[in-house]
């Protein structure tokens, strides 16, 4: 996700004065931008587990997004729940999603077709008034999202 332009004027700026400071909030480095494939797959694949915690949809409807032992986790957590689950439905509140590799990095590599692209995840999540955490790596290539590894805290 990139970040919001800033509205506060510069340190060392006043009006009608031509004094400059560096801005202290500089832009990310283009070579650390997560492309936009990599985030809504980091979005739709946390969602999906959600949805299974909070039964609104069945387990074996993510195979392929979710390796078998992931799936069967996720069965499990939606038969004996997960903490704040009586508080009421999961909703995403924040996703962050990082490169996990020097490949991932790149704007162009899961586009590339050449090889899967790393990514961890950490997201929370409201129920109620209160907030919870998942944290998740995923593999991004030119036509699939797959979790790898998945935690629900």
């Amino acid at each position: 996700m990139l970040p919001l332009p800033c509205t506060e004027p510069r340190p060392g700026v006043r009006d009608g004065d031509a004094v400059t400071a560096p801005d202290p909030r500089p832009e990310p480095a283009a070579d650390h931008r997560v492309p936009v494939p990599a985030r809504r797959a980091a979005h739709a694949l946390v969602l999906m587990a959600l949805e299974v915690v909070d039964r609104q949809r069945a387990p074996h409807h993510t195979r392929g997004a979710f390796p078998p032992h992931l799936v069967e986790m996720l069965r499990t957590l939606a038969r004996v729940g997960v903490p704040g689950q009586q508080l009421g439905p999961a909703r995403v509140h924040r996703i962050h999603i990082h490169a996990a590799d020097a490949a991932a990095g790149t704007p162009d590599a899961p586009e590339s077709g050449r090889a899967a692209a790393e990514y961890e995840v950490c997201a929370t999540y409201a129920r109620g008034p209160r907030l919870f955490a998942v944290a998740a790596r995923i593999r991004v290539t030119e036509k699939s999202a797959t979790c790898t590894a998945l935690r629900l805290v």
